[in-house]
C-alpha cells in the first residue's frame, strides 16, 4: 500500500498549520505595538485579521477587547473577554479588561463582580483595588471603599488614585478636614489637575476662608481659564470678600457658557443690588424669570419695588411667591413691612401672627 501520498499530506498540513501559527504571533505582536501607541483603528484591523485565523487564541481575544475598550466599544469588548473567560476563567487580562469594560458603560455592579476574580488572582495590585473602591464609592458603599483605599495605601505606598478617592469619599460624606488632608497629598503628586483645585476651593470656601480657597481656583482658572466651576467658586469667593463687582464679573462669565443657569441670573441680581445697582439687578432678575418660576428672582423684585416705594408691585411679586411658598419666611416679613408702611395694619396683624407660627 503506497503511504507516501498521506504522508505528504499530513506534512503540507503540518507546515500550512505552523506558518500560520508564525503568521497569527507576528500580526498579533504588531496589532499590540499599534495599541501601545494609541493607533487603534489600525491595531483593530490586524488583530480581526488574526482572530480569524485563530479565533481561539486568548492573546487575540484580550487584545480585540483592549482595543474595542479604547474605542469605546464596550458591548464589543465583553464579547471578546467573555469568550477568552470561557477558553481560560482565570485570564486576569480578560477579568481587568472586563472590569474595565463595564466600568466604561457606569455599571459599577458588574465591575465588581470580574474585579474580584482578578484580585483573587493578583491580590496586590492596588490600581484594580483603588478601582473597585472607587466602583463601591459610587454605589454608596463607602465602608468597603475606605478600607480598599487603605488597604492600596499599604500595598502602593502614597497612590495618587487612592488619594483621589479618598478626597472625593470624604468630600462626599461632608468629612472637609480628611478629604483636604487626601486632596492635599494628591496635589504634591499631580498640580495639573482642574477638577482637585476646585474641590479644594470649595472645600476652603464652605469654612469661609476665602482668600485659601480664592488661591485654589486662580490655580484652577490658570490651566483652564474657562473652567465653570472655578469660575463660580471664585465669584463666590470675591461675594465673601465683599468684591461684588469682581464677582459679578466672573459669573458673567459662566452665564456666557451657561445662558439657562436660572439660580445665577438670580446671584447676579442679588450681588447688583447689594452694590446698589438696582437697575442692572432688576434686569438680570428678569431674566431668570424668563427661564421660570424663582422665589428668590421675585423677592429681589420685591426689594426693589420697596426700596423705590412701590409699594403696589413690591406686595404682587410676594405674593406670587407665597402662591407657591405659602410659609416663605424672607416673603413674610417684606410683606410684613409693606403693609406697615401702607398703613393697612390688619393686613400686617396676620402676617405677623403667620410669622409667629
Amino acid at each position: 500500500m503506497d503511504t507516501s501520498a498521506g504522508v505528504g499530506e499530513q506534512w503540507r498540513q503540518r507546515s500550512t498549520m505552523q506558518n500560520q501559527d508564525k503568521t497569527v504571533i507576528k500580526q498579533s505582536k504588531r496589532a499590540y505595538f499599534l495599541l501601545s501607541k494609541r493607533r487603534y483603528r489600525e491595531a483593530e484591523k490586524i488583530f480581526l485579521e488574526a482572530y480569524g485565523l485563530d479565533p481561539n487564541n486568548a492573546y487575540i481575544l484580550v487584545g480585540l477587547g483592549d482595543v474595542s475598550r479604547k474605542l469605546k466599544k464596550f458591548e464589543k469588548a465583553l464579547d471578546y473577554y467573555e469568550k477568552c473567560l470561557e477558553i481560560d476563567p482565570r485570564n486576569v487580562f480578560a477579568l481587568r479588561g472586563a472590569g474595565n469594560a463595564y466600568r466604561g458603560l457606569q455599571q459599577p455592579e458588574k465591575s465588581m463582580a470580574y474585579w474580584q476574580r482578578y484580585l483573587e488572582c493578583n491580590p496586590d495590585d492596588c490600581h484594580v483595588m483603588v478601582r473597585m473602591a472607587d466602583s463601591f464609592r459610587k454605589m454608596g458603599v463607602y465602608d468597603e471603599a475606605e478600607s480598599l483605599y487603605r488597604r492600596a495605601f499599604e500595598i502602593g505606598g502614597n497612590d495618587k488614585f487612592a488619594n483621589l478617592g479618598l478626597g472625593n469619599l470624604y468630600y462626599k460624606i461632608g468629612d472637609d478636614t480628611k478629604a483636604l488632608v487626601h486632596l492635599e497629598r494628591y496635589l504634591v503628586l499631580d498640580r495639573q489637575n482642574v477638577a482637585v483645585l476646585t474641590m479644594i476651593g470649595n472645600l476652603h470656601q464652605r469654612h469661609k476662608s476665602f482668600d485659601q480657597a480664592s488661591e485654589y481656583f486662580e490655580q484652577a482658572l490658570k490651566l483652564d481659564q474657562h473652567n465653570a466651576f472655578a469660575l463660580y467658586g471664585l465669584g463666590n469667593c470675591k461675594r465673601g470678600m465683599q468684591q461684588l463687582d469682581e464677582a459679578v464679573a466672573l459669573w458673567c462669565k459662566v452665564l456666557e457658557q451657561e445662558p439657562n443657569n436660572q439660580n445665577l441670573y438670580t446671584r447676579v441680581g442679588d450681588a447688583l443690588c447689594a452694590g446698589n445697582k438696582l437697575v442692572e439687578g432688576r434686569d438680570y432678575y428678569l431674566k431668570a424669570l424668563e427661564i421660570g418660576f424663582d422665589q428668590y428672582a421675585l423677592l429681589g423684585l420685591a426689594n426693589i419695588c420697596y426700596r423705590g416705594g412701590d409699594l403696589s408691585n413690591a406686595e404682587a411679586y410676594c405674593l406670587k411667591v407665597l402662591d407657591k411658598f405659602p410659609d416663605h419666611g424672607r416673603t413674610l416679613k417684606l410683606l410684613h413691612a409693606i403693609y406697615e408702611d401702607n398703613g393697612e395694619s390688619e393686613k400686617a396683624r396676620r402676617i405677623q401672627a403667620q410669622l409667629a407660627h
